[in-house]
């Protein structure tokens, strides 16, 4: 066997004994780049060498391999480099927050480089510290909302138990401040990090910014989940955190544009089309049309929306409002200071 075989082997099954889930013969010929019938004979040499897989009840109709061996501690290696990621992670969280999950993720490397066996200890320092010297974050503005210490933690203990949550919250738009009762149901990130949650006076789940609120208790009291609530379809419903009805959005980029529109995710159900004349064309489905304008004019004039009318519409007034605001006051000249 080549060594480059053995070495996927050996990542084989520790994705086996990893992943909770386990994994599908199409899983591992897609993770591998392999064939079918070469993904079947890496499960049997897994199997071979490591001890008998299991499979894994998922509720999808393929087999769920999974490896419940304990012989791989001996073998698994953690590189520099995987470490160096950990920290690029919690050095942008840093940034942009929650900072808590910095902190976790910092827990998380000492944690790994405390099981690490030291081989080459002084080797492998070298290459961290000369990766993480080589790396390191590009300036951008955006939003670093401050989140108070303890609330992350507490929410998870509420959403793990099915328990309500109570908080001091202040509404954004008005400054208005009032005392919620929540069942958590998620947190999503993005710009800002948002709670999801059905509060008592509503029947459908909303979004509540962390940054304001504080003060939280969970309850004694339990609540029922509704199980067809998916926290991900739900943040697909919008380009970013406004929940509005999805409408569908087409897009068509300049020639000069296409390239970068093409490395774009704009949305996860996005159908990127080439027009043969060199511009591309870019659909999707999602609200939140103001936030589609704030993206679409950082494009500037390369970008053109095809629809819907009020999406074009609401970015033309943008643009005015935008001009207007910056326009010279009537009879007077700006004067450059040096």
């Amino acid at each position: 066997m080549r060594y480059e075989r053995l070495t996927d082997i050996v990542r084989l099954a520790t994705r086996l004994q990893g992943l909770r889930g386990g994994m599908t013969m199409d899983d591992i010929a897609g993770e591998f780049r392999v064939s079918r019938r070469t993904a079947e004979r890496m499960r049997g040499a897994v199997e071979a060498a490591f001890g008998p897989l299991e499979t894994v009840d998922t509720g999808d109709r393929r087999l769920h391999w999974r490896l419940r061996s304990t012989s791989l501690r001996g073998l698994v290696q953690l590189s520099p480099e995987e470490l160096a990621e950990l920290e690029s992670a919690a050095s942008h969280l840093d940034r942009t927050g929650p900072v808590e999950r910095a902190d976790t993720l910092r827990e998380l490397a000492a944690k790994l480089r405390a099981l690490r066996r030291p081989l080459s200890e002084g080797a492998f320092e070298d290459d961290l510290e000369a990766l993480m010297l080589a790396e390191g974050l590009a300036m951008r503005p955006g939003p670093r909302p401050g989140i108070e210490h303890g609330l992350l933690p507490r929410l998870r203990d509420a959403i793990r138990a099915g328990r309500k949550v109570e908080f001091d919250y202040v509404a954004r738009s008005s400054g208005r401040h009032s005392q919620q009762v929540v069942e958590p149901y998620g947190v999503l990130y993005g710009n800002r990090a948002y709670l999801v949650g059905r509060p008592q006076w509503r029947n459908q789940p909303q979004l509540w910014p962390l940054a304001n609120v504080s003060n939280v208790h969970v309850t004694g009291e339990l609540f029922e989940r509704d199980p067809d609530f998916n926290l991900q379809r739900y943040a697909e419903r919008s380009f970013g955190a406004f929940q509005e009805e999805p409408i569908d959005v087409e897009l068509r980029f300049d020639a000069d544009a296409a390239p970068d529109a093409a490395s774009f995710l704009f949305h996860p159900s996005q159908a990127v089309i080439d027009n043969g004349d060199g511009s591309l064309t870019v659909r999707f489905r999602a609200g939140g049309l103001t936030e589609m304008c704030w993206h679409l004019v950082t494009w500037g004039p390369v970008v053109t929306v095809v629809q819907p009318v009020r999406l074009r519409e609401r970015l033309r007034q943008m643009c005015a409002d935008l001009a207007a605001h910056h326009a010279d006051p009537a009879g007077s000249a700006i004067l450059d200071s040096a």
